[in-house]
């Protein structure tokens, strides 16, 4: 779920890479069909993703790395193809005013040939398997909307099974995975 507001040549999939981003989502979208998010959901994928939490939104990101892609002369695709040709591999890394690393790859939407995401570890950033985040968002919500406690174990394979198709969790640890980003969801949407 790439963000058209972005300005071109920028694609970003905030919900996959942004906090802030995430967080509005379920602000506004506390009463979504179960199908319809389990839906936005599959955008996530399927393995880990880089999750930006530092204090730049999505818009400054963009307007960030336009302004870099200006100020070096990239902002024709033929002129950021062959940028990223020229180093070597097919993808380059920006350091942002926050002091965060991006990835600028190849996009393959038309008009919106620099695709960015958070660098791998880089500073104000945490990686985190895709189901986890799918669950610590459809359970936030699910809980919001079905009266049940969120960090209950109950609840957690609720709405894995019935509402994402997945597989029913053990346990859950507060510490990582599922459980940490349940915690950190829930202090930050306002109930």
């Amino acid at each position: 779920m790439y963000s058209p507001q972005l300005p071109e040549p920028i694609l970003f999939h905030p919900f996959k890479h942004h906090m802030g981003f995430i967080l509005a989502y379920i602000q506004e979208n506390r009463s979504i069909d179960p199908q319809l998010l389990r839906t936005d959901l599959l955008t996530l994928g399927t393995s880990q993703l880089d999750l930006y939490f530092g204090p730049l939104s999505s818009e400054q990101i963009a307007k960030e790395t336009v302004l870099y892609l200006q100020e070096h002369n990239l902002l024709t695709p033929q002129a950021f193809r062959y940028y990223l040709q020229s180093g070597g591999s097919d993808y380059r890394c920006i350091t942002l005013s926050d002091n965060t690393d991006w990835v600028l790859r190849w996009g393959v939407v038309a008009n919106r040939y620099v695709h960015l995401h958070p660098a791998r570890y880089a500073s104000h950033t945490t990686r985190v398997k895709a189901a986890a985040l799918k669950t610590a968002i459809a359970t936030v919500i699910a809980a919001t909307q079905l009266s049940l406690p969120a960090s209950e174990l109950s609840t957690i394979n609720k709405v894995r099974k019935e509402w994402l198709g997945l597989s029913p969790v053990k346990w859950v640890s507060a510490q990582e995975g599922i459980g940490k980003f349940l915690e950190l969801l829930q202090q930050q949407v306002q109930v």
